[in-house]
């Protein structure tokens, strides 16, 4: 019998990921930056339609933590949030309550905390977690039951991370992992750890006494090196063990039948909200999600509302779960085009031209699918009336992906 699964997503850790993945000149005909915005709801279909889950909710920080009070240094070496990213981030909670998802934040608790409780919660309920997370501190919450799913430099990069990948990983179990950060540091968080130990030496001693404790109570039989930065170093490391656990009994509770809701929910909202911010190839995305019905007469994909009429609508068929679309506008190229490097391929390519000559013919338009059952065609030349692209517009907008050799790419027809 197939066990419920809960998605647990760590909603800053994505919309930072989305920000510098994606372009910032990704932004609406009014000029709204929308980059991060786009790349999340990306992110999120992309796990709902891999993970297949029952049950989602979305944590966020809120202001300082309980940590910041103990250590006034932690964190505090950090840049300040964009103000292109800051300014999208209303926009980005306002994507997860469309979607229908729990939003969860909490005063002097950072997300991951939320994440460690929720997630503690849930296993103790016999339900499977996946955490998403571009953190890789949340490895230290892996168990039998709870996977962290990270992404590299694309999200299409994605590891899943059980006990036996954190072991092949790090050569440690996941709890350990804790008392790792505590003897090597993070930079990036601004937890010191013990100056002299890195993670190599702080591997080998927990490898050999298992936690921290025992580290410390084991220091005479280490070189003089270690034995020293040990001993003069020993409440640092306790500080630093303090402030890289994460929370597992912060006050808020797990509720599975809220999480539950987004199956069901109605989904003009989150296409009202896609249609506002011109997300055009998203919008088809939706028909994936559990519930959602084909489109109809009745517009449910009619990608733009009246006041963007002179923008040329893309057309869309909706064929026995096959879906193709008519990109003849530059923004929808652009979005496109983003999307598809954010995915990171394989990306199949094929040309339609005015002939089978290779040094004669001419490029009428080109065809992409990066997904089963669902493709996009970009017309170069059609006939009088009907929208076509420039042949600059490709060039800018698809040059970058194509030449990406980072992407690989299956043609038809190429030597066109």
């Amino acid at each position: 019998m197939r066990r419920k699964k809960l998605v647990l997503v760590d909603g800053h850790s994505l919309a930072y990921r989305a920000f510098y993945a994606l372009p910032t000149s990704l932004q609406t005909s009014r000029g709204e930056i929308t980059n991060a915005v786009y790349g999340f709801i990306s992110m999120l279909l992309s796990v709902l339609r891999d993970e297949k889950p029952d049950y989602v909710i979305v944590t966020f920080d809120k202001g300082p933590s309980f940590r910041v009070r103990e250590y006034a240094e932690y964190k505090a070496h950090r840049e300040k949030m964009p103000d292109e990213m800051r300014g999208q981030m209303g926009r980005v909670q306002e994507a997860v309550r469309v979607f229908g998802f729990p939003l969860v934040e909490l005063d002097d608790y950072e997300a991951d905390d939320l994440l460690g409780t929720l997630s503690k919660q849930a296993a103790e309920e016999g339900v499977d977690v996946v955490i998403v997370t571009g953190d890789r501190d949340a490895l230290q919450l892996v168990d039998e039951r709870i996977t962290v799913l990270t992404s590299g430099r694309r999200f299409s990069d994605t590891t899943h991370y059980t006990p036996e990948k954190v072991r092949e990983k790090y050569g440690l179990e996941p709890a350990q992992l804790i008392d790792l950060k505590a003897l090597m540091g993070d930079s990036s968080d601004n937890i010191p750890g013990v100056k002299g130990v890195g993670q190599v030496g702080g591997t080998q001693m927990l490898q050999k006494y298992g936690t921290l404790d025992e580290v410390l109570k084991h220091v005479d039989a280490f070189s003089t090196r270690y034995r020293h930065a040990l001993e003069s170093q020993r409440e640092q490391a306790l500080l630093s063990q303090r402030l890289g656990r994460i929370v597992r009994d912060a006050p808020v509770t797990l509720d599975l039948e809220a999480a539950a809701c987004w199956r069901d929910a109605a989904r003009a909202p989150l296409l009202d909200f896609m249609r506002e911010l011109e997300f055009r190839t998203l919008m088809l995305r939706v028909a994936e999600l559990p519930g959602s019905a084909s489109p109809d007469s009745q517009g449910q994909l009619s990608l733009f509302g009246a006041e963007q009429a002179a923008v040329p609508a893309p057309t869309v068929s909706v064929e026995s779960g096959v879906t193709y679309q008519l990109v003849a506008d530059e923004a929808t190229l652009a979005t496109l085009a983003a999307e598809l490097r954010q995915r990171g391929g394989p990306l199949a390519v094929d040309t339609e031209t005015t002939g089978t000559d290779a040094l004669t013919a001419e490029l009428v338009g080109i065809s992409l699918s990066d997904q089963e059952r669902v493709a996009w065609y970009l017309p170069v030349q059609a006939p009088a009336g009907e929208p076509v692209l420039p042949l600059a517009a490709l060039q800018r907008h698809l040059g970058p992906l194509l030449a990406d050799p980072t992407i690989s790419k299956q043609g038809h027809n190429l030597k066109y």
